[in-house]
């Protein structure tokens, strides 16, 4: 199978000692208590995880769950001459989502595939669970949690956007209040093909009924608890929490956060090289947290907007494009001698910045300045570094869960 094929499926090959920390992890958990008798596997791939299982529960029964037809054809013999004295291993060629599955398991594990879906695509079970258009490994993670017996656990391979990405909050949340939360544990091998930072995520289903103490405490950011669920190592969560500490946030403080509206090669009729005109605010203009004009080797990428603009105080944050690691680049503008670049008769902003504005009428510099500051301390770049890893930031989170330190 060529690269492009497994990119559009989303199919990425578990790392072996992945699988084996994963099973020691499990193991841990299930110490004491009686050994697995079904398990299933929804994306089984070339049996890496069947191979491993196996050997930890040669007794149990495993069902292995194959979509792609090439795969599938690879692998749909491989235990049909098994001995009597192991558990039964079966592999079934279907598309998990769709298949109707009546039985319940003791035991989900896997590493599901990652693409996002358009929304029309998704039955509409699963709307209740996610904001946007969902990863398919969400779908997984919520069809999974519908099959598992009481007491029954999941353990997944996921990417480690999971833990705080918003389109999943609803999905933390059921998983909060029903499951019991046993490992969240980074990898320590990232995919090769993605450059993707994954997790092993294993939850157990609550017995009905159950009304014991939340252990799940330790995985989540309790200082967004009333608003999100945002769930992470222990240690992270630990520090995470500790740097909310004499924190607030842009949203409590009466800034509005917006993104840049300009798409600059939509508006190319309209740019150019007189100084005289508006000027254009690129992400690449800000170099070491000072707004430059730089020179763009592409001479259809110029300065000036024919366009009239705007000349308040304002800070821009460099909100990343999506792919590659993200840095956290920011500028004043107009906030007189600590902007660097002058004051600017008029301004627009392209769409790969964020602007942040002060709500109140008053113009405020001074509240600028103390947040460009608070960026710039090192509690900051801590936060940014535990919570968004190389994802970039969004207007949601810069307003409500980036800690502001006034």
């Amino acid at each position: 199978m060529d690269k492009k094929e497994k990119r559009d499926n989303g199919i990425y090959f578990t790392p072996p000692d992945t699988i084996v920390r994963c099973l020691e992890l499990i193991a841990k958990h299930k110490a004491g208590t009686a050994a697995f008798h079904n398990i299933l596997e929804p994306s089984c791939g070339s049996c890496e995880f069947i191979e491993k299982v196996r050997v930890y529960y040669p007794h149990a029964s495993i069902t292995g769950i194959e979509y792609n037809k090439t795969i599938f054809e690879s692998i749909k013999d491989k235990y049909a001459n098994d001995s009597d004295d192991n558990g039964i291993i079966r592999i079934i060629e279907g598309d998990f989502l769709k298949t109707a599955i009546r039985e319940r398991f003791d035991l989900i594990i896997g590493n599901p595939p990652y693409y996002v879906l358009p929304k029309a695509e998704v039955a509409k079970e699963y709307y209740n669970y996610f904001d946007g258009r969902p990863n398919i490994f969400l779908l997984f993670i919520i069809k999974s949690m519908t099959l598992l017996t009481d007491d029954g656990i999941l353990s997944f391979i996921l990417p480690k956007s999971f833990l705080n990405c918003l389109y999943y909050n609803k999905t933390r949340k059921h998983i909060y209040e029903e499951y019991t939360i046993l490992s969240i544990e980074e990898c320590d091998d990232t995919y090769i093909d993605t450059e993707q930072q994954t997790i092993i995520f294993i939850i157990q289903k609550k017995k009905e009924g159950f009304e014991g103490e939340n252990s799940n405490r330790k995985y989540r950011l309790e200082n967004l608890s009333d608003n999100y669920t945002i769930f992470g190592t222990h240690n992270v969560i630990k520090r995470l929490n500790e740097l909310y500490i004499h924190a607030t946030t842009l949203n409590a403080l009466h800034f509005k956060v917006s993104v840049g509206n300009i798409v600059w090669n939509e508006n190319k009729a309209l740019l150019t090289d007189d100084p005289q005109k508006t000027r254009l605010i690129y992400s690449s203009d800000i170099i070491n947290n000072t707004l430059c004009v730089k020179q763009y080797a592409n001479s259809k990428k110029k300065n000036y907007i024919n366009k009239s603009g705007f000349n308040e105080p304002l800070l821009v944050i460099n909100r990343g494009y999506g792919v590659g690691n993200y840095n956290f680049e920011y500028s004043l503008i107009n906030c007189g001698s600590h902007d660097g670049c002058g004051y600017i008769k008029e301004y627009l902003i392209e769409n790969h910045l964020i602007c942040i504005r002060y709500e109140c009428e008053e113009e405020n510099v001074d509240k600028y300045i103390q947040i460009y500051r608070s960026f710039g301390d090192e509690r900051t770049s801590e936060f940014i570094k535990l919570y968004f890893g190389n994802n970039a930031i969004n207007t949601t989170e810069l307003s409500h869960i980036l800690p502001i330190y006034m």
